[in-house]
């Protein structure tokens, strides 16, 4: 999972400067122009690290600080304090309110990443590998295909664009999996095992002895093919901790989120660095969609541009057009792919993902295009 920084200033112009240059150093930006927004966000976003400016119009950073140190949810947050105030008694009365490191603008973009990296390792939240590209499958219903375009996209990735990077595909689905069916691999469960285990004993080798290999390349942590209510159901904190693990593995961490926003989806969102949502050009799949679309940019705040729509026409007599489906979701479709019936009833008896078993389909044309796509979002 991406590691979150938590810039705090009441000036717009600052809050972008620095945002952009620590997201090209691959962190995920979090931003509060006041301190009441930064202590909400700080408790409930869970940051990593925390970049504080001083001067704020509600409360001055200080307090800030002090009120950080004295949640037991915070209390051990990394904070920077980065301010115009260069006084020895304002850099005294920062490290009185709890801390870790104190800087004066203007500064140097290299110190500030510095100075970021190094409070990250002291801490103990900074990843030790590559982080991973995350992208989240996500269906408006179910049945739309989900798990079957994360399947293909994964193995497109593995066999062209993304060849000779790691890729690792993870069902977060509590029942009902079936990625490994379609890929044809004889393990199914793997998640099940690391999910009996409580949180704090679950390390990367456990993680890594869970997943099986493609023929492709594509690792797998498949999920429980048992019903829904008879798998054991993900906890927020086990999708937390198994995440983490895993994106320390990959360069590409491709999940099949299933359907809606439970409370483990609520969590995981907002840490992929996009999700594919997908949808059928039916009247209740449309539905659907755009009121999930709406929670997603609202309650979860994310950005329209991190969010990509792929309409699957599972089959023919489609009662609405891609202009249509645009039109109703008030968003640009990243791709379609058109109705193959017999293709996709063949690839599920066989467990040979289209993309392999039918390379030069119109359809395998088609998720090849939104996989490369997707490697430019």
């Amino acid at each position: 999972m991406m590691t979150k920084l938590l810039i705090v200033d009441d000036e717009m112009q600052t809050l972008k400067l620095t945002g952009l240059l620590l997201q090209r150093r691959g962190y995920e930006i979090l931003a509060a122009q006041s301190g009441v927004r930064a202590l909400v966000k700080a408790k409930t976003e869970k940051p990593d690290l925390v970049i504080l400016d001083v001067m704020l119009p509600d409360m001055d950073g200080y307090e800030i600080c002090r009120q950080i140190r004295a949640d037991p949810a915070t209390a051990n947050l990394p904070v920077i304090m980065l301010t115009a105030k260069p006084l020895m008694e304002d850099k005294v009365n920062g490290f009185q309110a709890g801390a870790d490191d104190y800087m004066t603008k203007p500064v140097h973009p290299d110190e500030l990443i510095a100075r970021v990296e190094a409070l990250l390792l002291r801490s103990g939240r900074q990843p030790t590998q590559t982080r991973a590209k995350v992208l989240g499958f996500l269906g408006s219903k179910g049945g739309v295909g989900t798990t079957t375009l994360a399947v293909n996209v994964a193995v497109a990735l593995a066999q062209g664009p993304a060849r000779d990077q790691r890729i690792v595909l993870a069902d977060v689905q509590s029942g009902m999996a079936t990625t490994s069916l379609q890929l044809g691999l004889r393990r199914h469960g793997g998640l099940a095992q690391l999910l009996e285990k409580p949180t704090g004993r679950i390390e990367a080798k456990m993680v890594d002895a869970q997943m099986e290999d493609h023929e492709t390349g594509v690792r797998v942590l498949s999920g429980q093919i048992e019903p829904s209510g008879v798998a054991i159901p993900m906890s927020r904190s086990h999708a937390e901790e198994i995440l983490r693990h895993l994106g320390t593995m990959a360069d590409y961490l491709l999940l099949d989120l299933g359907t809606g926003l439970g409370e483990v989806n609520r969590r995981i969102l907002p840490d992929c660095h996009h999700v594919v949502v997908i949808v059928e050009p039916q009247h209740i799949a449309i539905v659907l969609a755009r009121a999930l679309l709406g929670q997603m940019t609202t309650s979860l705040d994310l950005a329209r541009h991190k969010i990509s729509v792929v309409l699957i026409n599972k089959s023919p007599g489609a009662s609405f057009t891609k202009s249509g489906v645009e039109k109703s979701l008030q968003h640009e479709l990243a791709g379609t792919i058109p109705s193959a019936p017999e293709l996709a009833f063949h690839a599920a008896a066989q467990g040979v993902p289209i993309v392999l078993g039918q390379p030069d389909s119109l359809v395998a044309r088609q998720i090849r295009t939104i996989t490369e796509r997707l490697l430019d979002v």
